[in-house]
């Protein structure tokens, strides 16, 4: 699937510059290591994008700090890259300077789950708000996206369900159900596994598994 990669950088191209916003797949972090970049991040999503059959989208709200940032995969963290967990991408070396890998607590859930139910090698992945957003001047954080930052990913959202027309969307928390839902696009409403939603996201993808089958 090279089109859904092209597609994706494509419309990412075409996003404005917004404060307190960070492009994985444009700029570098500052505790990238020597191996990790803008370039390497372009590699992942485009080995993540590449395999075929994909017939399920998961839609997270927005990259976060421990995960997309450095991985450049959403729902995807430095250690699951190293362990060699994530389906078409090797084992990889660290990828940032950080005394211990950076790892995810939702991206373990989502992985684990999507393994036990037999999805891991036809899901993607991806946030409505595809950029980082953090609160000013700290990198290392998450916030939740605007309303403005989530109405110029919608761009990006088209673009995906352009390159991928038959795939069933589910939405990983409320603000990507809204998003996808203003686009129009029919889609399965998750629980995000943080705060408490571990039990409920993981009968929501074995509830969507049974239907998939």
């Amino acid at each position: 699937m090279t089109l859904l990669c092209d597609a994706l950088l494509a419309a990412l191209d075409q996003l404005p510059a917004m404060a307190g916003t960070h492009h994985p797949w444009a700029a570098a972090n500052a505790d990238d290591s020597a191996d990790n970049g803008p370039a390497r991040r372009i590699a992942h999503l485009r080995a993540h994008a590449a395999r075929p059959g994909l017939r399920l989208v998961l839609i997270g709200e927005a990259a976060g700090y421990q995960g997309c940032r450095i991985s450049g995969i959403p729902f995807t963290s430095e250690a699951l890259l190293i362990d060699g967990s994530i389906p078409g991408i090797a084992p990889c070396p660290r990828l940032s300077t950080r005394v211990k890998p950076w790892s995810e607590p939702s991206a373990r859930v989502v992985w684990r789950t999507l393994y036990e139910q037999h999805l891991a090698d036809s899901t993607f992945l991806w946030n409505a708000f595809p950029l980082h957003p953090h609160a000013p001047g700290v990198p290392h954080s998450n916030r939740t996206p605007t309303r403005a930052e989530l109405s110029a990913g919608e761009g990006v959202l088209r673009a995906l369900r352009q390159a991928l027309p038959d795939a069933v969307l589910a939405a990983v928390g409320n603000k990507s159900s809204e998003a996808l839902t203003r686009l129009g696009y029919a889609h399965e409403a998750l629980r995000h596994p943080a705060y408490g939603g571990v039990p409920e996201f993981v009968a929501g993808v074995a509830q969507l598994a049974r239907k998939l089958r």
